[in-house]
């Protein structure tokens, strides 16, 4: 029997399907025959009686209850999380070793310059602006570029992990954007703090070797 869905509902552990009873009658010609009951208890901690009682009645085949699927749902969400956090863990420390290499390779192909800078009178932090405004340049601009790619292939891994029976929140929330940001821009705050030694370790001599 085949029927037109007029409306969906989204729900994040379990799939049903409903059917009014004369739109059932209307498609089967009989009564729904109802198989199920729905309880709502006001004392939750007495679902374990509650369960007991009526399994003693030979008509109950088996009780389930919606806190116990909430809780089976929340302990999965609990496990990506310690997941999610080690990706982030992860993802930061790749981030530092790029930016670090970046700013390392940044300085030692500009000794001279900035000796040369250094000759002409600018201050340490007038050369630390100098050196790593252009790093903190392209953390930002990688940052946005990584927003862009990185919502699809959210969607792509949320869709890949969920089941049958169990959905996720596909939407991301806006302070995750600013958060990714931040720590993004945090790292790069990192390296150029440790790079100030090696910049202000280069001897204002170096500049005599570059050619004229």
């Amino acid at each position: 029997q085949e029927l037109e869905i007029v409306a969906i509902t989204e729900n994040y552990t379990e799939n049903f399907a409903y059917v009014s009873p004369r739109q059932y009658e209307a498609s089967w010609k009989q009564e729904a025959p109802y198989n199920s009951f729905l309880i709502c208890l006001d004392d939750p901690e007495s679902q374990d009686h509650v369960a007991s009682d009526l399994l003693e009645n030979n008509n109950v085949l088996s009780v389930s209850f919606s806190a116990d699927s909430g809780q089976q749902f929340r302990d999965i969400v609990g496990s990506l999380t310690h997941i999610v956090l080690v990706i982030i863990v992860c993802a930061g420390a790749l981030a530092f070793v790029v930016l670090y290499n970046l700013a390392n390779i940044n300085v030692e192909e500009r000794v001279r310059e900035i000796a040369t800078i250094k000759v002409l009178g600018f201050y340490d932090k007038e050369v630390y602006r100098y050196i790593f405004r252009e790093i903190d340049l392209l953390a930002l601009m990688g940052s946005c570029v990584g927003l862009l790619l990185g919502i699809p292939l959210h969607q792509f891994i949320i869709r890949t992990v969920e089941m049958d029976q169990l959905m996720f929140i596909r939407t991301i929330a806006p302070h995750s954007y600013l958060l990714s940001v931040a720590l993004t821009m945090l790292f790069t705050l990192a390296v150029c703090f440790v790079m100030r030694r090696h910049v202000k370790k280069i001897s204002m001599v170096e500049s005599m070797k570059a050619p004229e």
